[in-house]
């Protein structure tokens, strides 16, 4: 089954349901805790997919917010993204704005 995410801008609630289906949504938990690319996956994402998720935050309405970081691999800004949009980005969860393949498979 494919999802539709959508952000409510004025209350930051997200909600799902189901690709081409309007008449049901179901409120995620309001879970606006965000982390990187990173601490998500467990590894380093890369550039690409880093863009790739930022494109989808972006067509989704969710924003994100910059973290500087050092360590003895990387020193720069990092996006943060709220965990239920990297669940569901993940989840194969689908923007009807994206060509309609599925994003990436987790």
């Amino acid at each position: 089954m494919k999802y539709i995410f959508e952000r409510n801008p004025d209350t930051g609630d997200i909600f799902r349901r189901e690709f081409n289906n309007y008449n049901k949504r179901e409120k995620l938990e309001n879970n606006m805790e965000k982390v990187s690319l990173y601490d998500y996956l467990g590894h380093a994402a890369g550039t690409e997919l880093g863009q790739e998720v930022a494109t989808a935050a972006r067509k989704a309405g969710v924003k994100g917010e910059i973290r500087e970081v050092s360590n003895p691999k990387y020193r720069g800004p990092v996006m943060l993204w709220p965990k239920a949009f990297l669940d569901l980005y993940f989840r194969g969860g689908l923007n009807e704005g994206t060509s309609g393949k599925q994003l990436l498979k987790g």
